[in-house]
C-alpha cells in the first residue's frame, strides 16, 4: 500500500498512549483537559481570518475535482456535483454560489486544526513548545492526551443554549497526540518527522435520541511533518495526511494527502451502497446492478487529472504462503487501491489546484 509507513504510524501512534502515565501531565507528556467554549462550530472566512477555509481539510479536492478544458462536460460535471453532495454529508459544508466549493463547513476534525493554529488553548501551545524543544534537544518527545487520561471538550454556546442535540453542541476528543521521531529512530529510515493524529468519538445517546444527531460519527486523521520546519504557531504544511470519516447512515469516507514529490489526493468511498456516483452514465462503464464495495478518486495536481477506479468482490491482500512464511500476503492487483491509471473506469481534465502543482 503506498506510504504504508506513514498509514501504519497513524495506528501504531492511538495505541501507544495506553502504556503510558494513567492520569497528569508528566515531563515526558505535557497533555491535560482542555474544555473550551465557541459561539457556533462553524468555520468560514472572516474579515480577521480571511483564510480560514484554505486550511480546511477538503478544500484542495474540493474544488479541484471541477472539469476543465475539453473535459467539461455535462456528465463529468454531474459526477464532480456527486462526490461533493457526498463530501458534504461528513464535513457539513455550505456551498458556494458557483457550487463547486464551500463558504463554510462545519464539522470536528477542521474546528480542532484552527483551534490548534489559532493558539486558542494554552494547553496546545505548550504541547507544540514541547515537541519543538525536543526538536532542538534531537530528542523523542510525545504529547498524548490518552497516555494521560485526558479528554479535549469543545462546547458550542448557541447550541447549548437551544437545548440542541448533545453530539450537536458537544464535541469530544479522546485523542490528541503530537510525536517527534529523530532521524533513524525506532529503527526507520526516516529523516526527522513530527506525527499528528487526531481522534473525535461522538457521545452515545439514548436510541430515540439517535436521530436528531449529526450525521458524523468518528474520525481518525493523521499527519506528518517535516521536524525542521515545525512551528509552534499557525499551521504546520503536512507531507502527508489521512482522515477518515465514519458516518451513521452513510458509511465512511478516508481522504488521503500527498503534499510532496507525486502531490495528489486519493478519496475513498466505503458504504453499504457505493452507488453514490452514478457511473452508468458514461457509455464505456456498465456496473450492472452491481455496488462496488471498492470506490477510488484520484485527483493529481501536477498533471490536473481525476481518475476513478473500481472493484467489487476484491479482497485488498491475497494469501500467497511460502515455506518461510505460511500467513504471508500480497497486495491483490485487482483491489481498486491497486489499480494502475490505465485501468480508470472514468477520467477527466481537472481544475487542480496552483499551489499544488
Amino acid at each position: 500500500m503506498r506510504h504504508s509507513y506513514f498509514f501504519a504510524a497513524i495506528s501504531l501512534t492511538l495505541l501507544s498512549g495506553c502504556g503510558m502515565e494513567d492520569t497528569g501531565p508528566s515531563a515526558f507528556n505535557p497533555a491535560t483537559n482542555v474544555d473550551l467554549g465557541f459561539s457556533t462550530f462553524d468555520i468560514e472566512n472572516t474579515e480577521s481570518a480571511p483564510d480560514n477555509l484554505k486550511h480546511t481539510r477538503f478544500w484542495d479536492f474540493y474544488q479541484g475535482i471541477q472539469p476543465s478544458g475539453s473535459d467539461d462536460n455535462a456528465d463529468n460535471r454531474e459526477t464532480a456535483n456527486e462526490i461533493r453532495s457526498h463530501v458534504d454529508r461528513f464535513i457539513r459544508a455550505t456551498r458556494a454560489e458557483d457550487g463547486n466549493n464551500y463558504r463554510k463547513v462545519r464539522n470536528p476534525l477542521d474546528l480542532i486544526n484552527q483551534i490548534i493554529a489559532s493558539n486558542q488553548s494554552t494547553n496546545f501551545r505548550e504541547g507544540r513548545k514541547y515537541i519543538s524543544q525536543r526538536i532542538a534537544d534531537e530528542e523523542a518527545g510525545t504529547y498524548n492526551t490518552r497516555g494521560n487520561g485526558a479528554l479535549i471538550r469543545f462546547t458550542e454556546q448557541d447550541a447549548a443554549l437551544r437545548d440542541l442535540a448533545l453530539n450537536e453542541k458537544l464535541w469530544v476528543y479522546p485523542t490528541l497526540d503530537w510525536r517527534y521521531l529523530p532521524a533513524n529512530a525506532e529503527g526507520n529510515s526516516l529523516e526527522e518527522k513530527v506525527y499528528r493524529t487526531i481522534q473525535y468519538v461522538s457521545r452515545s445517546v439514548e436510541p430515540e435520541e439517535v436521530d436528531a444527531q449529526p450525521e458524523l460519527v468518528s474520525v481518525l486523521a493523521g499527519s506528518r511533518f517535516d521536524a525542521n520546519s515545525f512551528v509552534t504557531s499557525g499551521y504546520n504544511k503536512p507531507e502527508f495526511a489521512t482522515a477518515d470519516y465514519a458516518s451513521r447512515n452513510f458509511g465512511s469516507i478516508e481522504l488521503r494527502q500527498e503534499f510532496i514529490r507525486n502531490k495528489t489526493d486519493t478519496l475513498f468511498i466505503k458504504s453499504a451502497d457505493n452507488r453514490v456516483l452514478d457511473l452508468n452514465r458514461y457509455d464505456s462503464v456498465n456496473l450492472n446492478d452491481l455496488s462496488p464495495d471498492c470506490l477510488r478518486v484520484d485527483l493529481n495536481y501536477v498533471t490536473s487529472t481525476v481518475r476513478i477506479f473500481t472493484s467489487n468482490g476484491e479482497p485488498a491482500a491475497l494469501e500467497t504462503p511460502t515455506a518461510d512464511s505460511p500467513n504471508k500476503t500480497s497486495p491483490n492487483p485487482a483491489y481498486c487501491d491497486n489499480l494502475p491509471d490505465s485501468e480508470a473506469i472514468v477520467s477527466w481534465a481537472a481544475t487542480g489546484s496552483t499551489e499544488r502543482q
